[in-house]
């Protein structure tokens, strides 16, 4: 139930429709609601992505592209008004600005979202978006790092292990390559969602998702040794992450970025693109080559879509010749 102290949204209203205008729709077909303006509609559309607990950074990239769309289209224009060609011309002044396809990309995915749920909320009975297709991207390959460079990341932060923080920092490290978490993933992991017994841990996703990744033995000993060392003063009052600092509160973002890019310098690797992220690209690339398949990567990684986790099999060359070899048609047919 909505508060007395929240803003007011507009609610779905059924206008009166006589049974002649009701014979003439077809059995799918919404009833009439009350007409919103596009200003009302993102209101609407920003309380309902806050709601559900959607990343602070998604609320500002939509409230980004929202500006954008604006200066384009008049706030107090009625959705319902909203052409396909105006939607088009909004896209185009974009790349007119020079702004980069995959750019463009990311504001025609937001937007197809936000008319996708006006139809969903039975604000409009079809998006102008479905006759838009999204703006051809360049095919790239992600970034990610080879055995070498893991190895050098990993001893240079374990020669340092000694140290309460960087012991800590190395644990992260690995947790980043063997469960290929995202940035938040890791910061927000909670101690009683680590499973030493099963080698899991739940995290809570991207688009306030929950799902079980899970580690290997050696990742198992990290771990078991980091949560021993974890509460070395048992006198503060500590976080339930399963990551604090020296003063026990919670890491910030920031705050890894910042220990890895240290890392990554100490290691020699100046010259080479190392961030959380690049490291969970290079978990899913090693957990191909060693033989997880496109549906268990999509799982582990917790994708919505199998097309992401294919592009990481595509990638693997070590694992597409292994396979092919043993499943070539010529070598498998019957002499």
């Amino acid at each position: 139930m909505k508060s007395d102290n929240q803003a007011h949204t507009y609610e779905p209203k059924i206008s009166n429709i006589s049974n002649s205008s009701r014979s003439n729709q077809t059995k799918n077909s919404e009833a009439i609601v009350e007409e919103i303006t596009l200003s009302e509609a993102i209101e609407d559309f920003n309380l309902m992505a806050k709601v559900e607990g959607q990343a602070d950074k998604t609320l500002d990239l939509y409230e980004y592209v929202f500006k954008r769309l604006t200066g384009c289209i008049s706030e107090k224009k009625l959705v319902t008004e909203i052409q396909v060609k105006e939607l088009r011309k909004y896209l185009a002044s974009l790349m007119d600005d020079g702004l980069k396809n995959t750019t463009v990309a990311i504001h025609y995915r937001h937007l197809k979202s936000f008319f996708n749920w006006l139809v969903e909320e039975n604000y409009l009975e079809e998006a102008p978006t479905e006759k838009i297709d999204e703006p051809k991207t360049p095919k790239k390959f992600p970034r990610v790092l080879d055995d070498g460079q893991v190895k050098k990341l990993l001893t240079t932060a374990k020669n340092r292990k000694g140290e309460w923080s960087s012991y800590r920092n190395y644990c992260m490290l690995v947790a980043f390559v063997e469960m290929g978490l995202r940035l938040n993933e890791l910061i927000n992991a909670q101690t009683k969602d680590l499973d030493l017994k099963n080698r899991s841990l739940k995290v809570h996703g991207k688009g306030a998702k929950d799902r079980k990744v899970y580690f290997g033995k050696k990742t198992l000993r990290t771990l078991r040794h980091w949560m021993k060392i974890r509460n070395y003063n048992p006198e503060k009052v500590w976080e339930d992450t399963i990551f604090i600092s020296q003063g026990g509160e919670k890491l910030k973002v920031r705050n890894v970025e910042q220990l890895v890019s240290r890392i990554q310098k100490k290691a020699g690797l100046e010259d080479t693109k190392v961030s959380p992220h690049v490291l969970r690209h290079t978990a899913a690339t090693f957990a191909v080559e060693n033989g997880l398949t496109a549906f268990q990567l999509k799982s582990q990684f917790g994708w919505e879509q199998i097309g992401t986790a294919l592009r990481y099999v595509h990638m693997s060359d070590k694992s597409l010749q292994e396979s092919y070899q043993n499943s070539s048609p010529m070598d498998n047919l019957s002499n």
